[in-house]
């Protein structure tokens, strides 16, 4: 049970994050809360460097990729920072800023089911039945989250099921940087994004003045992105890819639960329909999964 404490941790610090982002969303424009948010990441993963974690980069070359990033990983960091890092975690803040956040949260689950057509489709990994059953369960689950009662699918579920879509392609693409050390990737990954969307905010958007609360958006990123980041790599050196992903896959449920007591946002009649079915097939995606959680986690 000790061992399983790390995978708890990062479950529970990224599922943290999901009131707290949607609070900020109706508060800052997308690419400029997305800029904060993987700004503090950057910061949030600096715990890697304490030792017992074993983590920390030992020289200089291995902070450099180990001797040198080939031309197709270049590539991969490149793709994987601007889908990954920018488009997604706009879509994500867009979603937020017109939605509740306890349905956002159960939508993500979404990414889990493209993760794994992304990997049998077009990187023709072996779908099993328990796979493709948890995939269209999923899948069913998360259409009827976004059906309204006129009869008609929400458009608000639109951003969360783009995010979701880039993140799982994001997840597939980290397969090429698989030789970088995890914390490196996640701190280069997270400077490129938040450079890159803080660029964009200044010439798109209107910024808003400095103020405390800017402080909070950042240990928003910094524990929910940052901290949850290393504890889950940690997890995966002492129980596995799969018993660590298991733990972890339940993040989008607390964050659900965690938005409705923080933000007491009402729950509609739909609501715990879809979290069953989409608890249901969060189960059956697990089992010999093309291993989205290290991507998927590495990507944020």
């Amino acid at each position: 049970m000790t061992q399983m404490v790390w995978a708890i941790l990062a479950t529970l610090l990224f599922s943290l994050s999901t009131p707290f982002t949607k609070i900020f969303a109706d508060e800052y424009p997308p690419l400029f809360l997305s800029a904060l948010l993987y700004g503090g990441s950057v910061f949030g993963a600096s715990v890697g460097i304490i030792p017992f974690l074993g983590l920390a980069p030992r020289t200089p070359r291995e902070f450099l990729g180990g001797g040198g990033i080939s031309r197709t990983a270049r590539w991969a960091l490149a793709g994987s920072i601007l889908i990954g890092g920018v488009v997604a975690p706009v879509l994500l803040m867009v979603g937020l800023s017109g939605a509740r956040a306890s349905q956002g949260s159960l939508l993500m689950n979404a990414e889990g089911i493209f993760t794994v057509l992304i990997a049998g489709l077009l990187f023709r990994e072996r779908l099993t039945g328990r796979l493709i059953a948890g995939t269209i369960l999923g899948g069913a689950g998360c259409a009827l989250l976004s059906w309204k009662g006129t009869g008609t699918a929400g458009l608000w579920a639109l951003p969360f099921l783009g995010a979701a879509l880039l993140w799982a392609l994001d997840s597939n693409i980290l397969r090429y940087l698989s030789s970088i050390n995890p914390l490196v990737l996640t701190v280069w990954k997270g400077m490129g994004s938040s450079l890159l969307l803080l660029l964009l905010s200044v010439s798109l958007e209107t910024l808003p003045r400095f103020s405390p609360e800017i402080l909070a958006v950042l240990l928003t990123g910094a524990v929910g992105y940052g901290m949850s980041l290393v504890f889950f790599i940690r997890s995966i050196g002492l129980i596995g890819v799969s018993r660590t992903g298991a733990w972890f896959s339940f993040s989008p449920f607390l964050g659900a639960l965690l938005s409705l007591l923080v933000l007491r946002e009402p729950v509609p009649g739909i609501f715990p329909v879809s979290f069953g079915i989409l608890m249901v097939a969060a189960v059956l995606l697990q089992e010999n999964a093309p291993a989205p959680p290290s991507g998927k986690n590495t990507s944020r």
